[in-house]
C-alpha cells in the first residue's frame, strides 16, 4: 500500500525549505529559482495530498528544516537541495509503481507523469543554475585543499624517516606549506586569466587561503608536544577527515561516488606518504646522522 501520507510530507517539507531559502537570498535570478522549486514542490503536495488528506509537519520536521537552513549558511544553497535530491531515485520509483495502481485515474495518471519528469529533471536542472561563491570557486578550494594535504602528508613523512623532532618537522611543514601557498595562488591567477568568465583575483584568493588552512590544521600536531609518529598519525587523520568532508561536498553538488573519490585520493596520501617516509630515511642513512 502506497504511503500516501509520506509523500504528502516529504513535498511539503521541501516545498516549505525552498520558500524559507527564497526569502534569505539577496540574488534576484537565484531567488526566482528558489521560488519555482518551492511553488512546485508544493503543486506536488497538493496531488498526494488528494489521496492522503492535509499534511501539517512534526515537531521533528520543524526542527530538521531549522537545521537544513542553518546549514545552507554554511554549506551553501546548492548543497542542501542537492543532498535533499540524492533520495529522488528511489522516490521516482516508488511513484512509478504508484502509476500501475488501477485505481488510479487517466487524468491523475497525467499529473504522476509530470510529477515524476520534474522530480527527475526538471527539479536538478533548476538547482544547477543556482549561483553560489562556494559553487563558482570549487576548483580552487578543491585545488588549494587537495595539493596542500598531499605535499603536506609527503613532507612530514619525509622528516619520520629523518628526524625524531617533531618541532623541527612542524616548522618545515610551514615554511614548504606557506612557500606553497603563494606559489599555488600565483599559479591560480595565471590560469584563471586564460578562462573565460573566472575572477583571477578570487581563484587565486581561495586557492591560497585554502592551502594555508589546510597548512595550518596539518602541521598543528606536531606543536602538541607529541612524537613524530604520533603526530604525523594525528596529522593524516586530519587530512582524511578534510577529505572526506569535501569529497561528500563535491560528489553532492557534482554528482559521483563519494566513496570511490574518498578511496581513490586517500589511496593517492598514502602512495605519497610511503615515498616521503623512504624518500626521508634514505637521506637520513645517506648523510649519516640524525638530527
Amino acid at each position: 500500500m502506497p504511503d500516501f501520507r509520506a509523500y504528502a510530507r516529504d513535498e511539503l517539507f521541501d516545498s516549505l525549505l525552498y520558500g524559507e531559502l527564497s526569502k534569505h537570498e539577496k540574488n534576484q535570478r537565484n531567488r526566482e529559482i528558489l521560488e519555482e522549486l518551492s511553488k512546485q514542490e508544493y503543486m506536488h503536495y497538493e496531488f498526494w495530498s488528494k489521496f492522503a488528506g492535509r499534511i501539517e509537519l512534526t515537531g521533528y520536521e520543524k526542527a530538521r528544516l531549522r537545521i537544513y537552513l542553518f546549514m545552507s549558511r554554511l554549506l551553501g544553497k546548492t548543497f542542501i537541495i542537492k543532498f535533499l535530491e540524492r533520495h529522488e531515485s528511489d522516490v521516482v520509483e516508488e511513484y512509478k509503481k504508484i502509476l500501475k495502481e488501477p485505481s488510479l485515474s487517466d487524468n491523475d495518471k497525467k499529473i504522476l507523469e509530470k510529477i515524476i519528469e520534474e522530480e527527475k529533471y526538471h527539479e536538478g536542472a533548476l538547482a544547477s543554475q543556482i549561483d553560489e561563491f562556494a559553487v563558482r570557486h570549487l576548483g580552487s578550494i578543491a585545488l588549494g585543499m587537495s595539493d596542500a594535504i598531499i605535499e603536506l602528508s609527503g613532507v612530514h613523512a619525509g622528516f619520520l624517516g629523518y628526524t625524531a623532532s617533531p618541532i623541527y618537522t612542524g616548522i618545515s611543514g610551514l615554511i614548504v606549506g606557506i612557500s606553497a601557498s603563494m606559489s599555488m595562488a600565483a599559479a591560480a591567477y595565471l590560469q584563471a586569466k586564460q578562462e573565460r568568465g573566472k575572477s583571477p583575483g578570487k581563484s587565486a584568493t581561495v586557492t591560497g587561503l585554502m592551502y594555508m588552512a589546510t597548512v595550518v590544521l596539518l602541521t598543528s600536531p606536531f606543536f602538541m608536544g607529541l612524537s613524530v609518529p604520533t603526530a604525523l598519525a594525528l596529522s593524516i587523520l586530519f587530512a582524511l577527515l578534510v577529505l572526506a568532508g569535501f569529497t561528500f561536498f563535491s560528489t553532492t553538488i557534482l554528482g559521483g561516488s563519494f566513496k570511490k573519490d574518498f578511496l581513490e585520493n586517500t589511496g593517492i596520501i598514502f602512495l605519497v606518504v610511503i615515498v616521503g617516509y623512504l624518500f626521508g630515511t634514505a637521506v637520513e642513512q645517506l648523510l649519516g646522522f640524525r638530527p
